[in-house]
């Protein structure tokens, strides 16, 4: 997101006293690890999630000419949801969307239905935040379950020292929650080569693994880490270099892993591949545009369950809008 600087570094040195209070019992961080993450030996085999299409595209067809015009669904209700920067659709209860504010906001998470209908805003235990800036649905370590994954990953000003945290809590239900969700995972990675300002992430359900996209004016760089949560920080692999042009600021995979979006202010880039495929592998090919949702200040996207992907801006009473599958 963009505020005045001066609001930022206020917020940021309040912060990050809280920051490294909290993480005084984990000061047993090692100096240095290994740049490639090899996935858990001790994970089962990965079940791919049943899906309604094929991981083959026509000849001549492109994964972006499969969508439709953006169209609105809805609006925001919430009053208290008015910077949202990430969003993700429920993978257990159809319908659901769920989101949060930026880094003015409080450790909570916003749930309402595609045509804006408030849910309900719950706390989650344990966290901080610092600056939430994206979030994306996915399974746990082991290929199963259904997790919300939410980024505080955004450093405007580069002062984190290359940490970062991810926190996990089970998609439940918000009708079945009260106050807070029951517990909540904290993941911790290290960029291998100092500070970055992300505002991406999602996690391909395949491997399993999450990614982190950065912000950058020209290129985008996207980091592979572990699902696993560890007592030091996870080391981030640098896995692709994007040269996209514009700042990426939402992604999200498919449930099925065959579909990866990335969106920026103005512009949704897609890859598609077949399972078998590797993230990285996929990212050497040039995305597609699908079609771009006009939008204040947008950065969020995610997919549903018929692979229609959903959208929200910053600001208060955001319009919900929606490009879905035609074929």
């Amino acid at each position: 997101m963009r505020r005045p600087t001066g609001t930022l570094i206020s917020i940021a040195v309040a912060v990050v006293f809280v920051s490294l209070f909290l993480r005084a019992g984990s000061a047993d961080t090692p100096q240095q690890t290994s740049m490639t993450l090899a996935q858990d030996a001790s994970a089962p085999t990965t079940e791919v999630p049943e899906t309604t299409t094929t991981t083959t595209l026509p000849i001549g067809v492109e994964v972006c000419d499969l969508y439709g015009d953006i169209t609105t669904s809805g609006h925001i209700v919430s009053p208290k949801l008015v910077e949202a920067s990430g969003i993700a659709a429920s993978r257990t209860t159809e319908g659901v969307l769920w989101s949060h504010n930026d880094s003015r906001g409080t450790a909570t998470l916003y749930a309402f239905t595609t045509s804006g209908e408030d849910l309900g805003a719950f706390d989650v235990p344990d966290t901080f935040a610092f600056d939430w800036e994206d979030m994306s649905g996915g399974p746990g370590p082991d290929g199963r379950g259904d997790y919300l994954y939410i980024g505080d990953i955004g450093d405007n000003f580069a002062i984190r020292g290359g940490l970062v945290t991810v926190y996990r809590v089970p998609d439940i239900d918000p009708a079945r929650l009260e106050d807070q969700f029951p517990e909540t995972a904290h993941l911790d990675y290290r960029y291998p080569d100092g500070a970055h300002n992300a505002e991406a992430l999602f996690i391909d359900p395949v491997e399993p693994a999450l990614y982190l996209v950065t912000k950058g004016n020209d290129a985008a760089f996207v980091f592979k880490g572990s699902l696993t949560p560890s007592a030091t920080p996870h080391e981030l692999a640098l896995v692709a270099t994007l040269p996209l042009g514009a700042e990426v600021s939402g992604a999200d995979m498919s449930r099925d892993g065959t579909t990866l979006v990335l969106r920026g202010y103005q512009t949704v880039w897609m890859w598609h591949r077949g399972i078998e495929t590797s993230v990285a592998d996929m990212l050497e090919y040039a995305p597609c545009l699908a079609p771009s949702p006009r939008e204040r200040q947008g950065e969020a996207i995610t997919f549903d369950a018929d692979f229609a992907y959903w959208t929200i801006s910053e600001g208060s009473h955001s319009a919900i809008q929606v490009s879905e599958r035609t074929r």
